[in-house]
């Protein structure tokens, strides 16, 4: 679950670890933070994977969420807003409290996130069922579970055991920065989309964004660097071009990368062109950043949806 807060500059500083950045925190310190800002949360249902299959559950592809949650009543909650979108909840049960994310919005949309593990903490490669895999066409996975590497690796065999096309998000900076090797060789053998923006190409390739990405889709077949307002950039056979954002007013950059990856799968999905995708992409990531948090009303869904079939046609 997400907590957003809009913070000033200045309460940001006084945050240990690195702005833009997502770090974990003690469940004290989450607490701590949370009243330190004399803010009550707005709180919605997130999560990386969660939001990229929000995306492509409400654009009318069949979805399902492996996960953890706490027997809480965040768990509760989670499971809810999943169910309520027409997702499948694979969820294992934990004795700890639900994840839990604090989402600091600064003035200028751009957000830093803590987190909390909880839940997550206690989902291993023993509850990880096959049967969960079977049939499925694409597994879009989260860095963020490199944490758990033993857990990873059997989700990426038994996708590919399925024949499965698997997808990447590298999560964040600190995750590249703590497990770049472990990535670059789980990228380079099973990878076959990489999501990633400006700091994680740059801290995976220590490269410019564009020679970073022209680098990483010799290694991954599809590789996308998301740029922010200026788009992004898709790397796939030796060549490497850019798609624009479209312009937004923005409120909360939180669940920005989550949503191009689903509008982007959704297109590879249907067997649209790279270029398609990327700009189905850009309008996903586009449109989450202009409400708080990534929760979207039925009528921005049903906008949303007559643009994408415009555009798809």
């Amino acid at each position: 679950m997400d907590f957003l807060i809009p913070v000033s500059e200045e309460f940001l500083e006084t945050i240990p670890g690195e702005k833009e950045g997502a770090e974990p925190i003690s469940f004290e310190e989450f607490n701590r933070i949370i009243d330190a800002s004399e803010i009550e949360p707005f709180i919605s249902a997130g999560g990386s994977c969660a939001n990229a299959i929000k995306a492509l559950s409400n654009l009318g592809i069949k979805t399902a969420l492996v996960s953890s949650i706490g027997t809480d009543a965040l768990g509760e909650q989670f499971t809810h807003s999943i169910t309520e979108q027409g997702i499948i909840p694979l969820f294992k049960h934990s004795l700890f409290p639900t994840m839990r994310v604090l989402c600091l919005v600064t003035p200028n949309g751009k957000r830093t996130m803590r987190f909390f593990a909880g839940s997550s903490q206690d989902f291993s490669e023993s509850a990880l069922n096959p049967l969960y895999f079977n049939g499925v066409k694409i597994v879009h996975l989260e860095a963020y579970s490199i944490r758990n590497e033993e857990l990873l690796t059997s989700m990426v065999q038994f996708a590919k055991n399925e024949g499965a096309i698997i997808s990447l998000d590298l999560s964040s900076f600190e995750i590249v920065r703590q497990h770049s090797r472990v990535l670059l060789k789980l990228i380079e053998e099973f990878v076959d989309i990489l999501f990633c923006n400006i700091d994680e190409i740059q801290e995976l390739t220590k490269l410019s964004p564009h020679d970073g990405c022209y680098e990483m889709q010799k290694k991954c077949p599809i590789t996308v660097v998301l740029m922010g307002k200026e788009g992004c950039l898709v790397g796939h056979k030796g060549e490497v071009f850019a798609s624009p954002s479209f312009p937004v007013q923005v409120i909360d950059t939180t669940g920005a990368g989550d949503f191009f990856a689903g509008g982007f799968l959704y297109g590879y999905f249907k067997g649209y062109s790279l270029t398609e995708c990327a700009r189905l992409g850009n309008y996903l990531g586009g449109s989450v950043t202009e409400v708080m948090g990534t929760t979207f009303s039925n009528k921005k869904w049903q906008s949303i949806r007559a643009f994408v079939n415009g555009e798809s046609l």
